[in-house]
C-alpha cells in the first residue's frame, strides 16, 4: 500500500509541473515600410507559429523609419510600448520584458536557445480564458489571472490584455500600408485593454485570483476570424513578464438553431467539472 501511494504522489507532482510550464512572450517591433523588417520579422513569427505551446507574440508597428498604416490605426499604444522599452530602431525583439532584447537580426540566430532557456524557468502566474466572444462588432473577453508564487504579493504587477489580428493582408488596404516586400503582417496589435497602462493586479497572494472583463467595440479590424487575445502579467518596475498566453475567439452568429423534429439531447453530469457529455438521439413517440 505504501508503495502505491508513493507512485501516485509522484504522478501528481509531475502533473502540477506540466501545468506550470511558462509560455514566453515576444514583443516584436516592426514597420511595414522597412526592408530589414521584411527580412527579419517573419522568421520570428514563423518560430512562434511552429511552437504555439511555448511562445506567443505581439507585433507593434512603429512610426519610424517609414509611414505605416497599422501604426496610424493605433498610435498611442504602439508609441507607449516603444517608449517603455526605449526602442530606437526596427526590427527589434523583446523577450519577456527584461529577459532579452536586441535587434531581430541578432535575435533570429539565437531565438530557439533563448526561448528554451526562458521557458525552463518556472512561471509565477497562471492565465486562463474564461470566455472570449465576438458578437457582431463587439469583443467580450473575461480572463482569470492566478498567482502561483507567494512573493508576488510584494510586486507591482500589471495584467495586460491585448487584442491582436493574427494575419493582416496588405491587400486589405485600399492603399499600400507600407512599401516593403511583405504581403502579410502577423500578430498585429490592435488594442490594449483598457489602454497601454493595463490593469493593476490586486489578489497577488499565493492562489489569489483576479478576473478581468472587458467589452470592446472593435475598430480597424480587417478580418474578425483573425482576432486573438494575448494576456500577460508584467512587473511594472522591473519589466519582467511573469507569464503570457494566447486565446482564440468564439464568433457568435446570433442565431438560435432548432433541433430537427424528433431529435433530443441531454448533457451530463450537471454540474460538470472537467468533462461534459452530450448525447443526441431521436425520441420515440409515446402513446
Amino acid at each position: 500500500m505504501k508503495r502505491t501511494l508513493t507512485i501516485l504522489a509522484l504522478c501528481v507532482i509531475s502533473l502540477q509541473f506540466a501545468f506550470a510550464q511558462r509560455v514566453v512572450l515576444i514583443e516584436q517591433f516592426t514597420n511595414s515600410g522597412c526592408p530589414p523588417c521584411a527580412a527579419y520579422s517573419p522568421p520570428v513569427f514563423n518560430y512562434v507559429n511552429n511552437n504555439p505551446a511555448d511562445v506567443v507574440a505581439i507585433a507593434y508597428h512603429t512610426y519610424f523609419p517609414y509611414s505605416d498604416s497599422m501604426y496610424f490605426e493605433n498610435t498611442t499604444e504602439s508609441t507607449a510600448r516603444v517608449n517603455y522599452y526605449g526602442v530606437a530602431s526596427v526590427p527589434y525583439s523583446v523577450v519577456d520584458g527584461n529577459y532579452y532584447s536586441n535587434t531581430s537580426s541578432n535575435f533570429n540566430p539565437v531565438i530557439a536557445s533563448t526561448i528554451n532557456s526562458r521557458k525552463a524557468v518556472a512561471n509565477k502566474y497562471a492565465i486562463n480564458n474564461v470566455s472570449t466572444i465576438i458578437s457582431g462588432n463587439l469583443l467580450s473577453t473575461k480572463i482569470a489571472f492566478e498567482s502561483l508564487h507567494p512573493n508576488n504579493f510584494s510586486d507591482s504587477l500589471i495584467a495586460h490584455i491585448v487584442v491582436i489580428e493574427k494575419n493582416v493582408l496588405k491587400s486589405s488596404y485600399a492603399a499600400s500600408p507600407g512599401a516593403n516586400t511583405e504581403t502579410n503582417y502577423e500578430y498585429v496589435m490592435r488594442k490594449m485593454l483598457p489602454n497601454q497602462s493595463g490593469s493593476l493586479l490586486i489578489n497577488k497572494n499565493l492562489n489569489g485570483k483576479d478576473t478581468i472583463t472587458f467589452n470592446w467595440p472593435m475598430q480597424k479590424i480587417k478580418n474578425n476570424a483573425e482576432v486573438r487575445v494575448v494576456a500577460f502579467v508584467q512587473n511594472k518596475n522591473t519589466k519582467e513578464v511573469y507569464m503570457a498566453n494566447l486565446f482564440s475567439t468564439n464568433i457568435s452568429t446570433g442565431l438560435n438553431e432548432r433541433l430537427a423534429d424528433g431529435l433530443s439531447f441531454k448533457t451530463f453530469p450537471n454540474p460538470a467539472n472537467d468533462v461534459l457529455y452530450i448525447t443526441v438521439g431521436r425520441c420515440k413517440n409515446i402513446k
